[in-house]
């Protein structure tokens, strides 16, 4: 029995949606064995405030020099969406709310590994 991931979203939600009505037809008509799919829905990633984003990196204890270089961007990115002229985009966002949720995992993730 195959299994499969796909990731469903509103570009091809229905295309899977016929996709499976059409295998259970199959399967029905005795035409074919059956087949696990698995499907994820894939959340949005949050927004944040400019004092959320602000509050997230001081309980790091983290600098905005450090915060940029965890988002690969310049120390003026993380000012921009700390004074709020400037949004976080969604990339930066998914892994900011990734680190809200386990920063120990997040950070051993990302930290450079002692040669051994």
């Amino acid at each position: 029995m195959a299994t499969k991931k796909e990731i469903v979203n509103e570009d091809n939600f229905e295309e899977l949606l016929l996709k499976s009505a059409n295998e259970a037809l199959k399967y029905t008509r005795g035409e074919r064995g059956l087949k696990s799919h698995f499907a994820t829905k894939i959340a949005e990633p949050p927004s944040y405030s400019k004092a959320k984003i602000k509050k997230i990196r001081a309980s790091l204890g983290l600098s905005q020099t450090v915060f940029a270089s965890i988002f690969g961007v310049t120390v003026s990115a993380v000012q921009h969406w700390e004074q709020g002229l400037r949004s976080m985009p969604a990339p930066a966002c998914r892994l900011l709310n990734m680190i809200e949720k386990d920063p120990e995992t997040v950070m051993n993730l990302i930290s450079k590994s002692k040669a051994s």
